[in-house]
């Protein structure tokens, strides 16, 4: 019986999971519902599946999408309350290697700021190091160990960074975005 009772719930606690799935529809509007019927049919091949184990996104069940250019045709004492601006249209970004120049930027940007911390600091350790009479042996060769380390660090970005830069220019990113 008890065999019988694990069973059943077990069966039962699968048949709970739902996954939840998002669209976007033509008017740029993300819609979420966990049945799949409910998708319109030309949204279906760009369905996002999410599966559940978050909150639960509220459900859009119907989305009502006009072609532009026809007027609504109101009944009398009808208001028309639907006066939402048209969609604006987002200029085109040129996409290099596929990437957006942002994306380019923010990349450079992340290396060079990361290779710029890397020398500050070791810069601190040799400091640090110049004047060895205020510090133990062991103290020394910690300070000592760590500049090493941060040493092999930069190597390691300034080669990323120059692996980035064959990249970008290979993949015909502009110097200015680059900088």
């Amino acid at each position: 019986m008890r065999y019988l009772c694990t069973v059943l719930f077990l069966a039962l606690a699968v048949t709970a999971h739902a996954d939840i799935y998002k669209w976007v529809d033509g008017r740029g509007t993300v819609n979420y519902t966990e049945d799949l019927g409910k998708v319109p049919a030309k949204y279906r091949k760009k369905v996002t599946v999410i599966v559940d184990g978050g909150p639960t996104p509220a459900e859009v069940t119907e989305t009502v999408v006009e072609p532009v250019g026809q007027e609504k045709k109101l009944e009398a004492g009808q208001k028309d309350v639907d006066k939402t601006p048209a969609p604006k249209q987002e200029k085109t970004k040129t996409v290099y290697g596929g990437k957006d120049e942002d994306a380019w930027r923010a990349e450079f940007k992340e290396m060079r700021s990361e290779i710029k911390a890397s020398e500050a600091e070791l810069a601190a350790r040799r400091t640090r190091m110049a004047n060895p009479g205020t510090m133990s042996r062991g103290e020394y060769l910690g300070v000592q160990r760590e500049a090493k380390r941060l040493e092999d660090t930069l190597i390691g970005l300034n080669g990323k960074l120059n692996a980035l830069e064959e990249s970008a220019q290979r993949a015909g990113v502009p110097l200015d975005v680059r900088k």
